[in-house]
């Protein structure tokens, strides 16, 4: 009597195919991990720079209105120009643009305000944390807390108004 033993080597996995399985899955999951991070970090750049922005139009917009009613300019003026220096000078070392930041009012230091949480708040704009260093006349404005974003942008803006 002869008895017939069958091999099934056609359909089992070899270690082979499951480690090769394995490498591909876990190279696919590091490309994903990193476009979700790079995602995350362009959000967050976003984010202040969209601040940035909407602190520049409120300062242009309360300086139209100063000029038509006379009010005085919401923040406190801001007197320490070597600090302003020293943090343009932080802004440029840090920021990756290529960029140089300068301040056009240099002659009028006293054009300057710092706007904190509550003098952000009389311009509509809530929900930061961010100080700024504005000048209403320039329209020049500088995040004060942040200086650049997490990917390197300079969180300085101007518009000049000739208003």
């Amino acid at each position: 009597m002869i008895i017939k033993v069958q091999e099934n080597n056609e359909h089992a996995i070899t270690l082979i195919a499951l480690v090769i399985t394995i490498v591909i899955m876990l190279i696919l999951a590091g490309i994903t991990i990193n476009m979700g991070l790079q995602g995350v970090d362009e959000a967050k750049d976003n984010k202040f720079i969209s601040e940035l922005d909407m602190v520049n139009h409120a300062l242009l917009e309360r300086k139209t209105k100063a000029s038509l009613t006379h009010e005085e300019y919401p923040g406190t003026p801001y007197t320490d120009f070597s600090e302003i220096n020293t943090i343009i000078g932080e802004i440029n070392s840090q920021n990756t643009e290529g960029v140089t930041v300068s301040l056009k009012d240099t002659a009028s230091p006293e054009n300057y305000y710092l706007l904190d949480k509550s003098a952000l708040k009389e311009l509509g704009i809530t929900d930061t944390e961010d100080e700024y260093i504005v000048n209403y006349e320039t329209g020049e404005v500088i995040n004060k807390t942040q200086k650049v974003t997490p990917s390197g942008k300079a969180l300085y803006m101007y518009s000049v108004d000739n208003t």
